[in-house]
């Protein structure tokens, strides 16, 4: 009996090693698909122009750098100093941010795009401030903007939670639920007791409510109070406001056939009938906000101008969401797209591009032929240097 050669590959890992032109196709479609139906939006504009809308935001933690408390081991940096946190539209956090540490915030209110701006300039090599957004490469002037009217929070660092934890996929537990209000994220075991999903549509923190006196003196029928004890929920209650007709609408005529206008008009009296002296001796409460709660909010002049003043003007208005323009879907793999190509051009130019074509793979070949001689591994960076050197050689 003899010793096997450690050298020599093991002959099941080498049958797994090769692939086939059928399986190679077969799998970059499988990759095309999944980056459809990830990326299924447009993403070659910019919504900078748009102003202050409510968008998907993005955070790129390699063109920032948090403060100390807030960094994270094994997450690299391109700037040397601490920076401002900064977010993005979702088209440039695919144009000019792929390959860096991205951390998706979700929808937030009242936002423009950083990037490019003052806010999101990363240091280049010699140390002075680069352009960054590749959407609005001629808008210089973007260097000098700042953005004055966005806010920010520890969640453009990754952070979330009243716990202030930072958020990692791969190792997160439990359900994470946002603050209609303030559009942070929290643990549902931070939260507490919460109701069942179906019970509830939308969910109010204690710090929100605390904040604002709109929220804390709510009565209606449509919320679910969760009374907070030593940090937790300990137990939710529903609501029961006292109905009081006389701040209904009117009913419409029977024989009015024409659709109701959905117009929140302001009520002469304030729906708000609880005692504000109780409600604020009570414990600290979060809100599980049940559908239609917002046809309820009181609009009387007091409450919208404590609407106004606290900038709430969504808890009384329907809000339209930027979203990215729907990318139509592909009938065909880049693969075939190439041949069809292909077919297009004319003789002549077909026969310069299968040239150059071959040119490339028998270059490819050729840096290639030593690591298969040795069974080294080949890495990124060594396909990324031979295009390097096949740039060079083709000026």
């Amino acid at each position: 009996m003899t010793a096997a050669n450690k050298n020599e590959p093991d002959a099941d890992s080498s049958a797994d090693a090769i692939v086939t032109a059928c399986g190679y196709l077969t799998a970059q479609a499988d990759l095309e698909r999944e980056a459809a139906e990830v990326l299924s939006g447009k993403f070659d504009e910019c919504t900078f122009d748009q102003g202050y809308v409510h968008q998907p935001l993005y955070a790129c933690l390699t063109c920032t750098r948090p403060p100390e408390n807030y960094r994270q081991d094994g997450i690299l940096n391109n700037v040397e100093r601490p920076s401002e946190p900064a977010g993005m539209c979702y088209s440039c956090s695919i144009e000019c941010h792929t390959g860096h540490h991205i951390v998706e915030l979700f929808t937030k209110r009242h936002f423009r795009c950083d990037c490019g701006t003052q806010r999101l300039l990363p240091q280049t090599s010699e140390g002075s401030n680069g352009q960054c957004c590749q959407l609005k490469k001629l808008r210089t002037e973007l260097q000098n903007i700042k953005n004055s009217g966005n806010t920010y929070s520890h969640n453009f660092w990754g952070f979330y939670c009243r716990c202030d934890k930072f958020y990692d996929a791969s190792t997160e537990s439990g359900e994470m639920i946002q603050c209609f209000v303030c559009n942070d994220w929290f643990h549902d075991a931070c939260i507490g007791k919460v109701p069942d999903e179906e019970s509830y549509s939308d969910y109010i923190c204690r710090e929100c409510v605390g904040k604002h006196a709109i929220l804390r003196y709510m009565n209606t029928n449509n919320m679910i109070c969760g009374t907070v004890v030593d940090g937790r929920v300990t137990h939710v209650v529903a609501n029961s406001a006292i109905h009081d007709a006389s701040t209904d609408p009117a009913p419409a005529d029977e024989g009015d056939t024409e659709e109701p206008v959905k117009k929140k008009t302001r009520s002469t009296g304030c729906r708000q009938r609880q005692d504000l002296d109780v409600v604020d001796a009570k414990q600290p409460f979060d809100l599980f906000m049940v559908d239609g709660w917002k046809e309820h909010v009181c609009t009387c002049i007091d409450c919208m101008r404590e609407i106004e003043r606290s900038s709430l003007e969504f808890l009384v208005k329907e809000e339209d969401v930027v979203e990215p323009e729907e990318d139509e879907p592909r009938s065909e793999s880049l693969y075939e797209s190439a041949l069809r190509q292909l077919q297009t051009m004319d003789r002549a130019q077909a026969v310069d591009a299968a040239a150059a074509y071959h040119t490339l793979s028998s270059r490819l070949k050729d840096y290639l032929r030593p690591f298969a001689a040795s069974g080294k591994v080949v890495t990124n960076q060594d396909i990324h240097t031979f295009f390097e050197q096949n740039d060079k050689n083709n000026l």
